[in-house]
C-alpha cells in the first residue's frame, strides 16, 4: 500500500526546496537533471492515482504543477540568456542534428553548418537523422542543402539515417563513428542544433561520448532572442524536458541490469541492446543490429 502522507511529504519538501539562484549551478553539477525527472514523475503519478480515487489534495497537484512551471520559465531564462561557454576551434568533425522542417528549424541548423563547414573545411561532417514515415531521412535533406548552398567535400560528409529521436542520434552516431574506425582519432566536436535542444544534447553526448573528448554545442540564434513565455515555447519546452526523461529511462534499465557488475560504465552497446528491447522506436529492429553488430562490445556475463 502506498503511503501517501510520505509521498506528499517528500514531494513539499522537494517543492521547498527548489532555488532559482542555484539552478544554474545545478544544472552545471548534473544534480538538476534528477530532479527534473523526478518531478515529472510524481506528477505522473498523482494524475494515475487520483483517476483511481486516491486521496490526492488539489493542492498537491497545484503544488507540482507550479513547480513545473517555475523548471520551464528557468528553461526560458537560460535560452535566453546562456550559450555555450566552450569555443572550439578546428573541429576534427561538425555534427548536424537533423530535425522536423516544419518551423524552419532545420533550414537554420544548416545555415550554422554551412558556415562552420567553410570556416573548417578539412573538418570532417556527421549528418545524423532518419525519420518516420518520410520519403527523405533527415540527414539527406541536410546534405541536399548543404550541397546546394555552400561548398562541400563530399569525401568529408558521413550520413547518419537510423535515428528517430536525439538519444539515438548520439548512441548510432558513436556506433557509426566507431564501426568507420575513425572515432578513436577524433579529439574535438561541434554539435549544431536548435538553441532550445542544447541542454538535452549536451546531456546525453556528454554520457554516451568518451569524456576525453572535447565538444561545443551550437544552437542557431533563430529563436534564441524571440523567446517569450507564450504558450508555443513552454510547449517546446516541456517537450524537450520530458524528452530527456524518456530518454534517461534507458539509462535507468542499463544501470539496474549491470548493477552486480563492479566498475561498470554505461556506454554505447549496453544502451543499444536496451533501446532494442524497451525503447519504442528501435524496439525489435534487426536491421539496426545487423547493421552496427559488428563494432559492438560483447560483455561476458
Amino acid at each position: 500500500m502506498i503511503d501517501y502522507r510520505r509521498k506528499i511529504d517528500n514531494i513539499t519538501n522537494l517543492y521547498r526546496s527548489y532555488d532559482y539562484e542555484v539552478f544554474l549551478y545545478q544544472l552545471k553539477e548534473k544534480i538538476l537533471d534528477e530532479q527534473f525527472r523526478e518531478i515529472f514523475n510524481e506528477i505522473r503519478w498523482a494524475r494515475e492515482i487520483k483517476k483511481l480515487g486516491s486521496p490526492i489534495p488539489n493542492e498537491l497537484l497545484n503544488m507540482l504543477e507550479n513547480l513545473k512551471g517555475r523548471i520551464v520559465n528557468y528553461y526560458i531564462e537560460y535560452l535566453k540568456t546562456n550559450r555555450e561557454t566552450i569555443k572550439i576551434e578546428d573541429p576534427d568533425i561538425i555534427i548536424g542534428l537533423g530535425c522536423s522542417n516544419g518551423l524552419g528549424f532545420l533550414d537554420k541548423r544548416v545555415e550554422v553548418l554551412g558556415e562552420l563547414v567553410e570556416k573548417f573545411p578539412e573538418a570532417k561532417i556527421l549528418l545524423s537523422g532518419g525519420g518516420m514515415g518520410v520519403l527523405k531521412t533527415e540527414a539527406l535533406e541536410m546534405l541536399e542543402k548543404l550541397k546546394k548552398n555552400y561548398k562541400v567535400d563530399d569525401k568529408l560528409i558521413i550520413l547518419e539515417e537510423d535515428s528517430l529521436d536525439t538519444l539515438g542520434n548520439i548512441v548510432f552516431s558513436k556506433l557509426l563513428l566507431k564501426k568507420m574506425n575513425i572515432l578513436c582519432n577524433i579529439e574535438k566536436i561541434i554539435v549544431v542544433t536548435s538553441p532550445f535542444h542544447v541542454i538535452r544534447v549536451h546531456s546525453l553526448l556528454s554520457r554516451v561520448f568518451p569524456k576525453e573528448i572535447l565538444f561545443e554545442i551550437k544552437g542557431h540564434d533563430y529563436y534564441l532572442n524571440k523567446v517569450t513565455n507564450d504558450v508555443t515555447t513552454r510547449k517546446i519546452v516541456e517537450n524537450e524536458i520530458k524528452s530527456l526523461y524518456r530518454s534517461d529511462r534507458i539509462f535507468n534499465i542499463v544501470n539496474l541490469k549491470e548493477e552486480k557488475k563492479t566498475g561498470f560504465e554505461v556506454d554505447e552497446t549496453s544502451l543499444f541492446y536496451q533501446m532494442l528491447l524497451y525503447h519504442d522506436l528501435y524496439r525489435n529492429r534487426r536491421d539496426i543490429l545487423r547493421k552496427y553488430y559488428g563494432c559492438l562490445e560483447i560483455y561476458k556475463i
